[in-house]
């Protein structure tokens, strides 16, 4: 059986991580406002910020799915991945199911977007050809908790505080810019000033980072949960990094894969996520007498040709 009390236990602590990144990213949101426009300035531009977040036009879900070029996938053509997706839903208390997407990329990867009944969960090309139905359903849990814990609505929020915060210091440099001759009378405030609205927008951009690799953790836990196989998220995990590049790919093309430390990532470390799924013991699933999809075997969707993806280099810098 899956440790219940693990997952409680690291449940509560990325909540409690959550809210703390977010009381962070408000309080220099707050200082930058107040330090350019004072107390009343401060509380002027809450007010406005709040109305902004409450009456902000929801964006319907299809339209920004189009931006990819995604398209529904019928349930005709990936009949597994359907009824994967719908059970996976039940499990998880959703009041609708997702609607599966597929997006024409090579590229393996997979998203959640929208909330309450307006969400979809997109799949590209490239993903249903490298994973097993085994590790697709690990991936769909995974996406399926991002939703269900409102995922979508958090790394809104915190996008949406990040802008400001943005917005705030490049206006405040400006202003510096222009008071720069009191600096070199002696008054080195605006020097100061300087300085911190270059450093705390990126230390607002580095809690988001963070807050982002929390949710990623949560979601695997609670994915690893609906399914009751920590192993099939575990190992398409892998299967996703092996997938990214070899050795010559890294050094000859690093865009291609993340080089950067683990503070600038926005999903936590390969290796740290298997080893916390690992820590799980495999389950029988819930006990809802619905079984998953578990083939070791690969079965893209019906009537979707392969996607050619870019130029790949090789070896010692061969290109096919």
């Amino acid at each position: 059986m899956i440790d219940s009390r693990l997952i409680r236990r690291q449940r509560r602590r990325n909540f409690f991580q959550g809210l703390l990144i977010l009381t962070g990213m408000a309080l220099i949101f707050a200082v930058i406002a107040w330090m350019f426009l004072g107390t009343t300035g401060l509380v002027t531009v809450l007010v406005i910020g709040l109305v902004l977040w409450v009456l902000k036009p929801r964006v319907p879900t299809s339209w920004l799915l189009r931006m990819y070029r995604a398209v529904p996938i019928p349930a005709r053509n990936a009949p597994a991945l359907h009824r994967a997706i719908a059970t996976l839903s039940e499990r998880a208390g959703l009041s609708q199911v997702p609607q599966l997407y597929y997006v024409p990329s090579s590229l393996a990867n997979a998203f959640a977007t929208g909330h309450g009944n307006d969400t979809a969960i997109g799949v590209t090309d490239g993903i249903l050809r490298k994973l097993s139905q085994r590790q697709l359903v690990g991936v769909l849990a995974h996406e399926v908790s991002h939703l269900r814990s409102g995922d979508t609505r958090i790394m809104n929020l915190s996008d949406f505080l990040a802008r400001m915060t943005h917005g705030l210091s490049y206006a405040g440099m400006a202003l510096v810019f222009f008071t720069l001759p009191l600096t070199f009378s002696g008054d080195f405030r605006p020097l100061i000033a300087g300085v911190a609205l270059t450093v705390l927008p990126i230390v607002t951009t580095l809690l988001q980072l963070q807050l982002s690799r929390s949710r990623e953790y949560d979601a695997d836990l609670a994915g690893a949960a609906l399914t009751g196989d920590p192993e099939g998220l575990a190992s398409a995990l892998e299967a996703l990094e092996r997938s990214e590049g070899g050795i010559w790919e890294r050094l000859m093309v690093p865009r291609r894969r993340s080089p950067d430390p683990t503070l600038w990532r926005s999903h936590p470390p390969t290796e740290e996520r298997t080893r916390r799924l690992r820590a799980l013991r495999k389950d029988d699933g819930p006990s809802d007498g619905r079984t998953l999809p578990n083939s070791d075997n690969i079965y893209p969707p019906d009537g979707y040709p392969p996607v050619p993806g870019p130029p790949r280099w090789h070896g010692p810098g061969i290109k096919w």
